[in-house]
Parts: C-alpha cells; sequence; structure tokens
C-alpha cells in the first residue's frame, strides 16, 4: 500500500511535470538582468512560457508589456480586460517588482556569486507564479476575473508540481501544512534542485539521464511520505 501511495504522489507531483497550456508568464523571465539591477545570469533567458516573450521586438527602453498572456487569455474567456485595466493591473505590478528584486538580490546574495539561469529560474518562476496570485485579488478586476484569475494561478502552480504544487492541494483541501512541516518539506525540495544542478553541470548543461532525476525524484517524496499526517495523505490522493 505505501508503494502505491509513493507511486501515485510521484506521477502527480513530480517536478518536470508539463506545464499547462494557459501558463502565464509576467516578463520575469526575460528580465532578469532589470530585476536584479546587475548584469544578466549566464546562459541562454528562457522566453516567455506560453507564447511569444514579452517585449520582443520592442525598442531599448520600451517598458515591457507584461500582461500578453493574460490578456490573450482573458479576450478567449469573453471577459477581456478594459483600458482602465489594464492601468491598474500594470500599476500594481510596478508597485511589487522593488520587493521581488530585493528577493533575487538576496538569492543572489546567498549563492556567493552571479548564478547561472538554470541556478536562478525557479525562485524566478516562483516569483512569477506568486506574482499573479496576487493579481487575483488586485483592484481593477471584476469578481468573475479574479476568479478566473485565481483558477489560472493554482492551475499553473499545480502543472509544476513540487513543493508548491503539494501545499497549495493541502490548502484547498484542508488539511495544510503546520509550520513545522513546512521547515521540513521545503528544504527536501531545494535539495533536489540542487542535485538536478549538480547533474546538469556534471553532463555539461546536457539533459541529465531521466533515471538519475526520476530516482531524485522518488527520493524525495518517500521523504515527503514520512512527514505527512494520514489526513494530508488522504487529500493528496483524492486530487
Amino acid at each position: 500500500m505505501k508503494r502505491m501511495i509513493l507511486l501515485i504522489l510521484y506521477v502527480a507531483y513530480t517536478l518536470n511535470s508539463p506545464v499547462f497550456a494557459q501558463d502565464v508568464d509576467l516578463g520575469l523571465s526575460g528580465e532578469a538582468s532589470s530585476l536584479l539591477n546587475l548584469p544578466a545570469p549566464r546562459g541562454n533567458v528562457p522566453a516567455a512560457r506560453g507564447g511569444a516573450p514579452a517585449g520582443r521586438g520592442a525598442a531599448p527602453g520600451t517598458p515591457v508589456d507584461r500582461l500578453v498572456r493574460l490578456r490573450e487569455l482573458f479576450a478567449g474567456a469573453n471577459m477581456p480586460l478594459a483600458k482602465e485595466q489594464e492601468a491598474a493591473l500594470n500599476s500594481f505590478l510596478n508597485a511589487e517588482i522593488p520587493a521581488m528584486r530585493r528577493t533575487l538580490q538576496e538569492r543572489i546574495a546567498a549563492f556567493g556569486n552571479l548564478p547561472s539561469m538554470g541556478e536562478l529560474a525557479p525562485e524566478i518562476i516562483r516569483l512569477n507564479d506568486q506574482l499573479l496570485g496576487k493579481m487575483a485579488i488586485a483592484q481593477g478586476l471584476n469578481p468573475q476575473q479574479q476568479a478566473f484569475t485565481k483558477k489560472l494561478y493554482k492551475d499553473q502552480v499545480k502543472s509544476r508540481g513540487g513543493f508548491d504544487a503539494i501545499k497549495l492541494t493541502l490548502e484547498d483541501a484542508g488539511a495544510a501544512f503546520s509550520p513545522e512541516q513546512i521547515t521540513q518539506i521545503q528544504p527536501l525540495f531545494d535539495e533536489q534542485n540542487r542535485a538536478k544542478l549538480q547533474l546538469l553541470k556534471e553532463t555539461q548543461d546536457q539533459p541529465p539521464e531521466k533515471a538519475k532525476i526520476d530516482q531524485l525524484q522518488r527520493d524525495t517524496l518517500a521523504r515527503v511520505l514520512k512527514l505527512l499526517t494520514p489526513a494530508q495523505r488522504t487529500a493528496l490522493l483524492a486530487k
């Protein structure tokens, strides 16, 4: 039974799970240098997910359009953003950027040197997801648009797998992590990410063997499983 539970959790929460088609990139992955106020990280910066990179083709100094993907999704759901709403959302995003810059700078300081894009990308993606979640309650959106954005946020986080996906699923089920569990479980996924980066370095930036990545994830989830309560395991399996 325990082996079956572990297998189900592995399939549902693998860190390599495909990202849903509605993935919303607010332009952060293509703007690491401006967020950090430092030279761009080494290596190629990934394009914006779910469509063309935000701001591609814009003249130097032109503000990045962070609402490209979100605007498309709202239009496709027959609830297009009005110009006033776009202005309100852009004001909200501009107000959030300084705090995000500080967070990334602290992250770089923890590395002790300028990290590669592979090392920094998980933090940028996490901040992007957090920002999308905050937008779901931002002023300017009507209740229907807020509900739509909240669903986008949850689907996006859960599609990635890992700690944040499990945390959100348990919160939705009323079986949230305790503060003690968070301090125990979050480092397990941080350790897994470091191990994956090390594998990448060892293979000279080529994709490491899938079997090794799979084993890392199974090991992590086995450790996580031991720290969950029976109610939390039930909530995950009922997903």
